[in-house]
């Protein structure tokens, strides 16, 4: 393990990266336009991410990270290497 800006990281299995989440952009919630049902108004509603579970980032095994490599991004960790 080692300690990284006042949080405890561990090293990621082999085979597998880490990705700032690309549904909700690295934020880890999503907004949404809702009307409201009794007003009819509008107003913005706030939820965590589904894909990454409001943990802003996901982590995806070799063959996947491949593919998010091949359209242009960059993983924020990858495998220790042996």
């Amino acid at each position: 393990m080692q300690l990284q800006e006042g949080t405890i990281t561990m090293e990621l299995p082999w085979g597998e990266y880490e990705f700032t989440c690309s549904e909700c952009k690295g934020t880890g919630s999503l907004q949404y336009v809702r009307e409201d049902e009794e007003t009819g108004e509008a107003y913005l509603s706030e939820e965590d991410c589904c894909e990454c579970n409001g943990e802003r980032t996901v982590t995806v095994d070799e063959e996947e990270a491949a593919e998010w490599i091949e359209v242009g991004h960059t993983p924020l960790r990858s495998p220790a290497s042996s």
